[in-house]
């Protein structure tokens, strides 16, 4: 779930302004993006803290919302000015 959502922030803004971010600047750039603040607050602690474990059903409805998000993203990062 959060390698898609790091990858579109991290392509994001590559194709934005030409340079490249870490994977930590990449979750301050989601949340800038409008990703869900939950989704990302469990990124962080799985990559930088002991992450709180979650049921099943929790963590479906995470990644729908995440799919969704990075959906919608991609779209947005490779329309074209002005579409």
């Amino acid at each position: 779930m959060g390698l898609g959502l790091l990858v579109l922030a991290r392509a994001t803004v590559t194709l934005r302004d030409g340079r490249l971010i870490t994977k930590g600047e990449a979750l301050t750039e989601l949340l800038a993006l409008g990703a869900p603040a939950d989704v990302v607050r469990d990124i962080r602690d799985r990559r930088y803290s002991d992450p709180e474990a979650i049921g099943r059903l929790r963590r479906i409805r995470r990644a729908m919302r995440a799919r969704a998000f990075v959906r919608r993203g991609i779209k947005r990062a490779l329309a074209k000015p002005g579409d």
